[in-house]
Parts: C-alpha cells; sequence; structure tokens
C-alpha cells in the first residue's frame, strides 16, 4: 500500500516538473514574441517604391504658324502625347530650326509667307530637301486647288484649320507612331545603269532592299530569286520592254498581285492609257524628281504591305 502510493506521489512530481519545464518553455517564447511586436510597432510601415518607367524620348513638333493663340492652345495639350514643341511663326525662323534642331515631324499653314516666299513654297523646298521629315498641312486654305498641290508636293496629309486639337494631335501621333516602312524590297529594272544608280541612291537610306536589273531577258529568274515587294520597270527597253513585263507578272497567279511602277520620258495619254490598261499601278515621269518618287514609292509599299 506505502509502495503505490510512493509511486503515485513519485509520478506527480515527474508530471509537475514537467509542467513547469514546459511552462518555462512557453513563457520565454512568449517573451520573444513581445519584443518582437513591440520592435515591429515601432518601425515604419514598408511603402514599396514605385516601379521605374522607362521614359520615352519626346517626339518634336515644329509648328510653322502665326496664330499664336491656336499654337500656345496646341503647345499645352501636347505635352500629354508625348511632343516637345516648338513654334516658328515665320518661314525664315522655320529653316532655322529645322537646321540646328531638326524636328520629328512638322506642322504646316501654308497660308504664312508672303507672296515671294510663301507656305507652299516652303512645303516644296522641304520635300525636296527632307523627304524623310513628315509634313502636316494645317491650314484655313482648304480650297481643293490647295489640297491637290499639297498632295503633289508630298505632304503627310492635309487638316483645316477647324479640326480639333485633340484631332490634330492625335493625327501627329500616329504619323510618328507609325511604322515606317522598312524591310520592303524593290526591284528595279531598266536599260539605263545611270539610272539604276540614282534610283538605288534614293532608296537605300531608307533600309529598302534594292535589287536593280540592266538586262530584261533575266527579269524572271531574278523576280522569283528575290520576292520584291514592288517592281519598277522602264518602259522601253531591248528584248523585252516594261509593258510586256508587267502582262508577264500580272498572268502569273504568284504575282498577280505585285505593285507595279512604270518609268518612261514618255508622257503622252495614249501611252499613259496603255500603261494602266495591262496593269500598271502608277506611273512616274523621267526625269526623277526625288521627293515625288519617294513619296510614289512609299506610297504602293504601304499599300503592298496592307495586303
Amino acid at each position: 500500500m506505502g509502495s503505490k502510493a510512493a509511486r503515485e506521489a513519485e509520478f506527480l512530481l515527474q508530471t509537475l516538473a514537467n509542467w513547469r519545464q514546459h511552462t518555462a518553455l512557453l513563457l520565454n517564447r512568449f517573451e520573444k514574441l513581445t519584443i518582437w511586436l513591440k520592435e515591429t510597432l515601432q518601425q515604419k510601415p514598408y511603402i514599396p517604391s514605385a516601379p521605374l518607367v522607362r521614359q520615352l524620348p519626346s517626339t518634336r513638333l515644329l509648328i510653322v504658324d502665326y496664330d499664336t493663340v491656336l499654337t500656345e492652345r496646341i503647345k499645352q495639350e501636347a505635352v500629354t502625347h508625348n511632343l516637345q514643341v516648338e513654334v516658328a511663326t515665320n518661314i525664315s525662323m522655320a529653316k532655322s530650326i529645322i537646321a540646328s534642331r531638326p524636328p520629328n515631324v512638322v506642322l504646316l499653314d501654308i497660308a504664312l509667307g508672303t507672296e515671294r516666299e510663301n507656305g507652299l513654297n516652303f512645303l516644296a523646298q522641304l520635300m525636296e530637301e527632307k523627304p524623310e521629315l513628315p509634313a502636316i498641312v494645317f491650314t484655313a486654305l482648304n480650297q481643293l486647288h490647295y489640297r491637290v498641290e499639297v498632295a503633289r508636293l508630298g505632304a503627310y496629309t492635309f487638316l483645316d484649320k477647324q479640326t480639333p486639337v485633340d484631332e490634330v494631335l492625335s493625327k501627329i501621333t500616329e504619323v510618328v507612331n507609325q511604322a515606317p516602312v522598312s524591310k520592303g524590297k524593290v526591284m528595279v529594272v531598266d536599260d539605263d545603269p545611270l539610272i539604276l544608280y540614282r534610283i538605288k541612291t534614293l532608296l537605300l537610306p531608307w533600309k529598302l532592299q534594292v535589287t536593280t536589273l540592266q538586262f530584261p531577258e533575266k527579269f524572271w529568274q531574278i523576280l522569283e530569286a528575290t520576292s520584291p515587294d514592288l517592281l519598277i520597270l522602264d518602259i522601253e527597253m531591248p528584248c523585252f520592254n516594261g509593258i510586256e513585263l508587267c502582262q508577264a507578272v500580272r498572268n502569273d497567279n504568284r504575282w498577280n498581285w505585285l505593285p507595279v511602277l512604270f518609268l518612261s520620258v514618255h508622257s503622252n495619254a495614249k501611252i499613259v492609257h496603255q500603261l494602266y490598261a495591262v496593269g500598271g499601278d502608277d506611273y512616274i515621269q523621267k526625269p526623277i524628281i526625288e521627293h515625288e518618287f519617294m513619296t510614289r514609292i512609299f506610297n504602293r509599299l504601304e499599300r503592298s504591305n496592307d495586303k
């Protein structure tokens, strides 16, 4: 009986000792948690830093216009379109800015200037000297003959002066962001090596792949080897002329979509009609005028890329 009581007492003492040890561990852990909570509460809350945003370079817009009230409105709203604006109130100032701080795009009122140095003359000079610089005409001179002349000179687009500012800025952004016609392949066939050299010199700076061919009898072989996006043909050549080559292209299912631009020294209505009748898409008269030629090339390549 006594031994049983002794065992129970021993068990209770051992249990009590274990309980005290466990309690001590819990108290120790509790103290550590309390210290950690105090330190955490004393710390400043973590605020994640704003993500790094890559700043895109601003597009340089040159406005050539004497209407300072309107240009100031455009300048203020242009900030939201990531446009850095400079204003020239006369043509001399515009020329100076283009020479020293070349813009990415020009917004021009052709009503600007004098009779001797007017907006249309300036546009013609700009397209001749800098055909790569997109020009948008923004003017109240919206009569048909002005629109036709602006298109002939190679301006990118024509906007009436009544167009809302936000639409003008959207058009400018569209022009700037439009994917350039690059990696296009152009095949030129002409028996005159000087013409071939001239065209290649004009096109290569635009990162176009240019294949020139002086001997038309190799035409089909080179056509299939290069797979061009645009074909430029001289009309009068030995062996096979441009009209015959165009007909061969239009009769082939693989190539009948290919845009064809004709070159010729002739401009009489009968020949021009014949060129379109056989499937030509466009016609340029020799000698080649650079800004007109480049405008036609880009128009044809853009339509080719859209197909």
